[in-house]
């Protein structure tokens, strides 16, 4: 089994790419995706880091507020992340892919994050992740991944990727579904 890392600088468009190859594919998807979103009144340089479970309600609570930007400077919630460990290893169904959107620096001292995302990709459900190009510990382990493989985003190549990415996904959910057939 392999799985689609895909790999950038901020806003070269790594979160489009892994919803427009969901999209295409036409399977269940389970994971999560973390969001940025403007402080209600604020003056626009301060946001809060939410984390949305694929398929709950996206809601802004303080249960899945992750983060804080203040001034350009972001800062985790201790322990926010962690909470979303046991989510992560709920079963998934056959043909199912899990969606990380996104992995990045923020969660990379949250032991037990780390660890569920990590156990994902030693797993046969396909998992397909945008993924920070930041050198922490837990980025450079989900990058180093044997089971991983790592396509580079960039403005000129994101077109031509989604084709690349979306014939490689195909080709782990047929091999998932052999396996699950032999089984």
């Amino acid at each position: 089994m392999a799985h689609a890392l895909i790999v950038g600088d901020r806003g070269v468009g790594k979160s489009t790419l892994l919803r427009r190859v969901l999209l295409e594919l036409g399977q269940p998807v389970f994971g999560f995706e973390t969001k940025k979103e403007p402080v209600p009144g604020a003056d626009g340089s301060d946001a809060q880091i939410f984390l949305y479970l694929t398929g709950e309600p996206r809601q802004q609570t303080r249960d899945n507020r992750v983060g804080y930007c203040r001034g350009g400077r972001v800062t985790a919630v201790p322990g926010a992340f962690d909470r979303f460990a046991p989510a992560l290893l709920r079963p998934v169904p056959e043909g199912a892919v899990i969606r990380f959107d996104e992995l990045g620096f923020l969660e990379s001292g949250e032991t037990g994050f780390c660890g569920a995302v990590l156990a994902r990709l030693e797993g046969g459900v396909p998992v397909m992740a945008a993924v920070k190009e930041r050198d922490t510990p837990f980025l450079q382990a989900v990058r180093g991944h044997p089971q991983c493989r790592s396509f580079l985003i960039t403005r000129e190549n994101r077109e031509r990727l989604f084709g690349e990415v979306l014939d490689f996904m195909r080709e782990q959910l047929q091999k998932a579904e052999r396996r699950s057939g032999d089984g």
